[in-house]
């Protein structure tokens, strides 16, 4: 069977044309305006349906803002140490106490082992080593602590006026009357003391 293109219907086919024409130009306008509306977008948009993200610059990293760039180990440059008896003189048979200060002297907090094995207390008598305080108490967990700047931190020991040798061996004998000096060491910085008084 031929296919037929004239318009077949009741009314005159004047008017079927003329339907057919307008809606042809119609679907040639939105063809037209898709057209435009591809062409005008970016490839960006239209590839994922939203702008592809712009890199944004990074802040620089102040190092004054960071926790780890000022609280580091405290140097023994930056360590103002004090150790002193509580009194100028003691009775023989007295229990002078020793008493250590620690100050650190930079500009930033810094951290410090001041625990029992960092630090030693020494008393002497001239050249006679009379007592230190690892002889008899040697060891001990570390302490870190942290040290604000201009802030002393402050410990204090007694000495029990008596002799004492390494490992805590020997009699315990009374330190006699005479001139003593206490020192004091924290790591591998030592600082000696004003001398005291053992009187009888």
């Amino acid at each position: 069977m031929a296919l037929s293109v004239r318009p077949v219907g009741p009314e005159p086919s004047a008017t079927y044309w003329a339907r057919r024409a307008g809606l042809a130009a119609s679907l040639l306008l939105v063809l037209l305006v898709v057209g435009l509306l591809i062409s005008s977008t970016g490839p960006d948009t239209v590839a994922t349906g939203s702008p592809t993200p712009r890199p944004t610059p990074e802040a620089s990293a102040d190092p004054s803002a960071s926790p780890a760039a000022s609280l580091g180990p405290c140097q023994d440059t930056a360590l103002d140490v004090e150790v002193r008896t509580e009194q100028d003189s003691y009775a023989v048979g007295g229990r002078p106490l020793l008493m250590l200060s620690v100050t650190n002297t930079g500009t930033v907090q810094c951290s410090r082992d001041l625990g029992q094995a960092a630090i030693e207390l020494l008393v002497v008598s001239g050249s006679d080593r009379i007592w230190s305080s690892d002889d008899c108490a040697p060891g001990g967990p570390g302490k870190i602590v942290t040290l604000e700047p201009g802030e002393p931190s402050r410990a204090q020991v007694t000495w029990p006026g008596q002799r004492s040798l390494p490992g805590c061996q020997g009699p315990k004998a009374d330190a006699q009357a005479g001139t003593y000096r206490v020192s004091a060491r924290i790591g591998a910085l030592r600082v000696e003391g004003r001398p005291f008084q053992l009187t009888g």
